[in-house]
């Protein structure tokens, strides 16, 4: 027996589908309750490539098991202490905890046993504070769940004491049993699930969507490869299957964090925005949560990589018009939402990084502990001389908080940087130099009622001091969870830098300009300033959204003025990155879930976008951007 027609709405056929996702991977539910158990590991990390089935796995385990869990969902959750807290508030039910210790104490008083947080890659600039704030200070018999696309990264091996509380478990392929059920369930027995099985290679998406394609087409010839290519494939062949109108749609859709009816106005032309939700809607690997329709799985990097391929300008053209939907919206009603939406959109990775992070980081930046002193005095002095380090030490007196940290492979301070608001009253901080130029500057140009400024007063590491690096980067990147915590009232930002020639390029891309020298000790150093303007943050990154794909030409100012790297969509910076760290083609496509063919069209057009002819040439672009060591 072949492919059963379909019955009722595709909606009906999802939630069958997704119920009978719930069964299989017997092995891995049993591992996971095991390691659940309440002397077990004190963090659990679940992860495997989008679409394997990672948070089924995790819901159906705990759906089993007497134990209370609380969910939180990394897309949906501002990556900031207080996001995060207002976000733990939710979950529990109650209001939202002042503090680390108050939502300690609303988790032990909710009896919770489990803390899942799925999506965790999302809450990057949360590494550090959920490992040592947050997770190190929970009851001992309450696990930390951390699911999402890869494991735990060297912080979490490094940090005193973890090592030993940690255990994942990785998620590979189905088992063919388990692919049969899934099929089965969706109506495909015989021949058919045998080839689909064959085709799929234990991926379930890549299966449910060949059952989804050989519903619309009985009798469609499967080919073979890896799972990647069977996906690409697949949903090839269901774009394939739409009239013009409905794959315009599909592709309109893909290029946005989430589909929201305002949203879907703007980017599909002259179509009605009620039958492109519903042509969206009927697809088999979207669902609606309660912020708006979501691509499932890989589905959305899997469109909008081909069509980004395909089509480059028309994807431009499609960001700029949903940034200009999304500030509109932004400028009366400002939320997390919003902002994650353009942060979505913008390809600049010291920008994109706050929000997706490249797969691989090891090293996210943390707050400075008690014992990085001596290391970060060091670096300070060995980079900027005794004077520099002479007031790292008094801002470590008056502002430890201030203060954070990337460790290297050896838990060691691989770099710091230092952030302090601004305000009129700076206490021991105004002795240093550079403090009291950003304040003479404030009073000079004053701000309008109610906005802050903030000093980033250092970012060094141990290597190469000021100059780029994927460590310096890291700092650079986490700056931007203070620009989104503060973004309700954030107008200014000053920066100081030794070598403003070789730091001008990436600074006034990002909008800094110069506003004076500051003497340190024997040093010169040049004070700059980012004004976020009126729209602020979100303004900023809206800002940054439509310069991008404004595609200046290379011979004009702003071609010049932006670094070759910054020319490169998100996706082609990080196949950059892994080239760069000695991958070849096939271990690209293994690694970040593509085809090979897609993987060597990646390396093609970064080869033409840097003007390089080969590897090596492009590898030393990529350092010298800091990408990578």
């Amino acid at each position: 027996m072949g492919v059963l027609p379909p019955r009722g709405s595709v909606s009906d056929r999802l939630a069958a589908a997704a119920a009978t996702a719930l069964v299989g991977r017997a092995d891995e539910r049993a591992r996971l309750a095991e390691l659940l158990r309440p002397d077990g590991p004190a963090a659990v990390f679940v992860h495997g490539p989008g679409g394997i089935g990672k948070t089924f796995l995790v819901e159906s385990t705990l759906a089993a098991l007497p134990l209370h869990a609380v969910h939180l969902d990394g897309r949906h959750t501002e990556p900031t202490v207080p996001g995060a807290l207002a976000a733990l508030g939710t979950a529990l039910g109650g209001p939202t905890p002042p503090s680390v210790a108050a939502a300690v104490d609303a988790i032990a008083g909710a009896g919770v046993d489990v803390l899942a947080i799925d999506a965790f890659e999302r809450l990057n600039l949360l590494d550090g504070w959920i490992r040592n704030d947050l997770a190190a200070a929970l009851p001992a018999g309450v696990t930390v769940l951390l699911v999402g696309r890869r494991g735990p990264n060297v912080a979490w091996r490094t940090a005193p004491g973890w090592r030993p509380l940690l255990a994942e478990l990785a998620i590979g392929p189905l088992p063919p049993g388990d692919v049969g059920d899934l099929l089965a369930a969706r109506g495909v027995v015989g021949e058919d699930a045998a080839r689909i099985r064959r085709f799929a290679r234990g991926h379930p998406l890549a299966a449910v969507v060949a059952a989804e394609a050989l519903a619309r087409r009985p009798g469609l010839p499967l080919g073979s490869g890896a799972p990647a290519e069977v996906v690409e494939e697949l949903f090839a062949v269901l774009l394939d299957d739409l009239g013009p109108e409905e794959r315009a749609t599909v592709e309109a859709a893909a290029v946005l964090r989430r589909v929201t009816l305002p949203l879907l106005a703007a980017v599909v032309d002259g179509q009605d925005a009620q039958e492109a939700w519903r042509t969206l809607r009927s697809l088999p690997f979207t669902t609606v949560t309660r912020t708006g329709l979501e691509f499932a799985g890989v589905a959305a990097t899997v469109l909008l990589e081909a069509l980004e391929l395909r089509d480059p300008v028309r994807v431009r053209a499609l960001r700029a018009r949903a940034a200009r939907t999304i500030l509109a919206g932004l400028a009366s009603a400002p939320d997390w939402e919003g902002t994650a939406d353009l942060l979505h959109l913008v390809q600049n990775p010291l920008v994109r990084n706050a929000y997706a992070p490249p797969g691989l980081l090891q090293h996210p930046a943390e707050q400075a502990r008690a014992e990085d002193h001596d290391a970060v005095i060091a670096i300070a002095g060995r980079f900027e001389g005794p004077e520099s380090a002479r007031l790292a030490e008094r801002w470590w007196r008056a502002r430890r908080d201030a203060f954070a940290v990337v460790r290297g492979a050896d838990g060691g301070v691989a770099a710091f940087s230092a952030t302090a608001v601004l305000g009129a009253h700076q206490g021991e901080l105004e002795q240093d130099p550079v403090v009291a130029a950003a304040v003479a500057h404030l009073r000079r140009e004053p701000m309008p009622p109610g906005a802050d400024a903030i000093v980033f007063r250092w970012a060094l590491g141990r290597r190469a001091g000021e100059r780029s690096s994927p460590e310096v980067g890291t700092l650079v990147v986490d700056l931007k969870r203070t620009y989104l915590q503060m973004r309700a009232t954030l107008r200014r930002v000053y920066s100081v830098v030794a070598d403003w020639t070789a730091a001008a390029p990436v600074l006034r891309v990002m909008g800094f300009d110069v506003v004076g020298e500051v003497a340190v000790g024997n040093r010169r150093l040049v004070l700059a300033c980012l004004d976020l303007g009126a729209g602020g943050v979100d303004g900023w990154i809206g800002r940054h959204v439509l310069a991008e794909q404004a595609t200046p030409s290379s011979g004009s100012p702003q071609g010049r003025a932006r670094p070759s790297v910054l020319t490169l969509t998100a996706r082609e910076q990080e196949v950059l990155a892994l080239l760069a760290d000695g991958m070849t083609n096939v271990q690209l496509a293994d690694t970040l879930f593509i085809s090979e063919r897609t993987a060597n069209r990646h390396v093609s057009n970064i080869f033409t976008k840097l003007g390089v002819h080969n590897r090596t040439q492009a590898a030393r672009a990529a350092v010298a951007a800091g990408l990578v060591g």
